[in-house]
């Protein structure tokens, strides 16, 4: 459905999988992660951004889904966080040829604005 952009229809079959889920809650986090995808997709970024910080609650070495949060985070230009979700990716996989040249761009763009109030939330 992801690939055809049958968005909306994901949503809701992916929100009735997680409701009926009744293994193993790592397995779960990938769930999440394609309910972030569908909705990142849709423009519903805050949604997405919930569903990506759950998916990484239940497995937090799960780097696509951190790779995922930090393009949601950049979407919404909230470059600190973005960047604190890409510096994550590189805990768990140093090497991660996505996240690097993205933690590398970030770490300069949010060092340009220093000094100038930046759109951040806690997480």
């Amino acid at each position: 459905m992801l690939r055809r952009k049958f968005y909306p229809a994901a949503i809701k079959y992916l929100q009735q999988a997680i409701q009926k889920w009744d293994r193993d809650e790592q397995d779960l986090a990938q769930v999440y992660n394609a309910l972030g995808v569908s909705y990142k997709r849709d423009n519903k970024l805050d949604k997405a951004i919930q569903q990506f910080e759950k998916a990484v609650e239940l497995q937090p070495g799960y780097v696509t889904a951190w790779n995922n949060l930090g393009d949601a985070y950049e979407l919404q230009k909230d470059l600190k966080n973005a960047l604190k979700a890409f510096e994550e990716v590189l805990l768990f996989d140093p090497n991660n040829k996505v996240a690097r040249p993205r933690r590398d761009d970030l770490r300069q763009r949010v060092g340009m604005y220093k000094g100038v109030p930046v759109k951040t939330e806690k997480r």
